[in-house]
Order: C-alpha cells, then structure tokens, then sequence
C-alpha cells in the first residue's frame, strides 16, 4: 500500500445539521490535503481504504442515535504529487431518532344521534319525573317516549359526543409492521386505565391511517399520522323508571325491556328491567405510542 500524506486543510469540518423538518438532510464535510503520488489508482485505493476503516461515519457530538455516513467523495489534482480530496456525509433528517417531528391535535363536539325510548328522569326534594302530562289526569308513562298499543315507539335525539384527532409527523424508522399490527389490535376498543383526562371506558379508537412521501433524492420522508378518538361519559346511580342504581359506561349499550301496565283502565308499557351490555373490548392505550396524559 502506498504510504501517502493526508494533512487535513481549514475547508474540513463543515457542518449543516437539520434537527427537524420533512426530507432535510444534514450533512457534514471533511477536507484533506494528500501528498505523495501522481497515479490515481493508487489515490484512490488509499482513499476507499482509510474511509472504509476510519471515516466511513461521522457521530454527531453527544447524540449516539445520530450518524453522517460517507455518501460521495471528490479529488482535484492540485500539481507536484499534490491531491485537494473533499468527503461528503449526509444522512436524511427524517430518519433521526423516534420522538415526533411534529405535533397537532383537533375536536368536534357535534353531538351523535342516538334512539331512546326512555326520557331523562329529573327530581327535587319531591321525587323523580320524567315528563309532563296534559291533562294532569293522563296517564303514567313512567319515561316510556311514544307509547302505543304495540309498544314504545321512542325517538332518535342527539347525544353529548366529543370526536378528536391527533395528528403526528413521526420518522421513518417509528413505523414498523409490528407497530401497525399492535395498532390495528387497539382499533375498535375503550381505554382500559385514565387516557387524556378521561376514564377508564370513556374512550373509544376509531383508528389510525398513516401516509409517507418517498423521492429518488432524499428516500423516505417521515410518517404523518392520524389517531381518531371519541369520548362519551361513563354514567352511575341513573334512574328508569322505578328502577334505580343503573351505571353504564361511556359506550356500553343500555336497553329497557318493557311491560305491560294499567293506569286508569289505560294500557301502559311500563319499563321492567334494564341490560347494559358491553360491546366493546378494553385496551391499554399505551400500546399507541402517543402517551396517554
């Protein structure tokens, strides 16, 4: 091997460092003078040699996760056995650790339609009601919202519902087909512990959708994703009719089963029993990735 001169020049060490931003990249430089030959292949052999053993990466000072690797290099013949070589690292921006590159979050708090069949009962000092009743003679309905001969017809009204969105711009390496996976398992499921404030069942996730930009310069830009969420209250101690101490979670399903009833020779359906059903499985947010505070 030819023992040649490599005397780094005040050119070298030239940094641009992206820290965080779509398809940047940060780069760095490293300049040499070489002394010692006039035969390129000789040049070039100790140049591919010493990059491959010692300059092949460049660590960015204090931050292990960070690497430049040596992308191209160029040489100028300067004259007098005399060679300028420049080294160019570069590495993709988006690419560099896993904390989210960006962050931004939405609401809606258009309320969702639910059918009832039963009205929401109120009550002083006086006892409970349900509804008011002309002539005060009327019959009980005990709740029951459009009551025929065949049964409680009910009616569809708008429920408190709070929809949200977050989104976040996440590096190419956060995304893997195990996380897509494991995020696939939580869709369709409740929190099972405190997630954002609420409890535990008040929380439904709708899902995740993702998208990433690719070009032939820069590679994989970063992730944008998207996580949707709708919270409903968990409720306790409800009153239906003469039946108390009903708790239901925010998106369990309640139903009345009614009876029949007479009230001043009239026939009533009258609330019997009420079913709360769980149709939603519980999940441990955390497996998101996005924190649960």
């Amino acid at each position: 091997m030819a023992n040649l001169t490599w005397i780094e020049d005040g050119e070298s060490r030239q940094a641009t460092i992206v820290r965080k931003g779509k398809k940047a990249a940060s780069s760095y430089v490293k300049s040499y003078k070489i002394f010692g030959t006039t035969d390129d292949t000789v040049l070039h052999a100790d140049i591919n040699s010493r990059i491959t053993s010692s300059l092949q990466y460049w660590q960015y000072p204090g931050v292990t996760s960070m690497q430049l690797r040596a992308e191209q290099y160029s040489v100028t013949y300067l004259g007098d056995n005399a060679w300028q070589l420049t080294i160019s690292y570069e590495k993709n921006g988006a690419e560099d650790g896993t904390e989210p590159l960006k962050r931004a979050r939405s609401f809606d708090t258009t309320g969702g339609t639910q059918h009832i069949t039963q009205s929401q009962s109120y009550g002083d000092v006086q006892g409970y009601f349900y509804e008011s009743r002309y002539p005060s003679s009327a019959p009980n309905m005990s709740g029951a919202i459009g009551v025929d001969g065949n049964g409680v017809n009910g009616v569809d009204v708008v429920t408190p519902q709070l929809q949200w969105q977050e989104t976040y711009d996440v590096p190419n390496t956060y995304v893997s087909s195990s996380w897509i996976r494991g995020v696939a398992a939580v869709t369709g499921t409740t929190n099972n512990a405190s997630f954002r404030g609420f409890q535990a069942g008040e929380v439904l996730f709708m899902g995740c959708s993702g998208s990433q930009e690719w070009d032939d310069q820069k590679g994989r830009g970063p992730w944008s994703l998207s996580f949707r969420f709708v919270a409903s209250k968990n409720v306790t101690d409800q009153r239906i009719g003469d039946i108390t101490g009903v708790a239901k979670k925010g998106h369990e399903y309640l139903w009345v089963r009614y009876e029949d009833a007479v009230d001043s020779n009239v026939l009533l359906k009258k609330p019997k029993a009420v079913y709360v059903n769980k149709v939603y499985k519980e999940s441990d947010f955390s497996a998101l990735g996005i924190g649960t505070t």
